[in-house]
């Protein structure tokens, strides 16, 4: 492999380590907090997420120390200003409603997602098989989270509203979830 090539995979999979150790890190928190665990789905779905992130994360380890990479040792300016922003927002978690949890849950995820694309693209055009294969799972594992949140989340922002005051109009939340369903199978 050429000697760049190498160097940039090692690089790719040190950033998926990095990005992959704040999601589980603040999944982990979010998993403890009553408020989440109050919310029908949450929990489960959560518990999913960290579990794929872990295995997936144990996979990237494996495959920097075999590339030689120090795991999780180079972080790119790119990708630590990603997870520093995400820790930031995560680092502030308790103080915000579940709703901005599981919106930063998505982005995180979203993240997640494009930064897997990038990787499996990396594996394919150096032909490197257990690299692509790798984010190819991640590919794959991270659009349902995405999508499984996204529809949680009209019903947890009526659920704050509707502690605060009654609902002006209850039937929002199937309104809301619709309309971002619809907006997302034109795509």
């Amino acid at each position: 492999m050429n000697e760049k090539h190498h160097a940039s995979l090692k690089q790719y999979v040190n950033d998926m380590i990095a990005l992959e150790r704040v999601i589980i890190n603040a999944i982990e928190v979010q998993a403890e907090d009553d408020r989440v665990k109050a919310i029908s789905g949450l929990g489960t779905i959560l518990e999913q997420a960290g579990q794929a992130s872990k295995s997936r994360l144990e996979l990237l380890k494996e495959l920097s120390t075999r590339e030689g990479g120090s795991v999780g040792a180079t972080v790119k300016e790119g990708i630590t200003a990603v997870t520093g922003t995400l820790t930031g927002i995560y680092g502030k978690m308790r103080e915000h409603p579940v709703s901005r949890m599981v919106r930063d849950d998505i982005i995180a995820f979203d993240v997640a997602s494009v930064s897997y694309g990038m990787l499996f693209t990396l594996g394919l055009c150096i032909g490197h098989e257990e690299c692509a294969a790798l984010a190819g799972h991640g590919i794959t594992e991270t659009p349902p989270l995405i999508m499984a949140l996204t529809n949680l989340l009209p019903g947890i922002v009526a659920s704050e509203l509707a502690a605060d005051a009654p609902l002006v109009n209850p039937a929002a939340v199937q309104l809301a979830g619709v309309r971002i369903r619809d907006a997302w199978s034109h795509i």
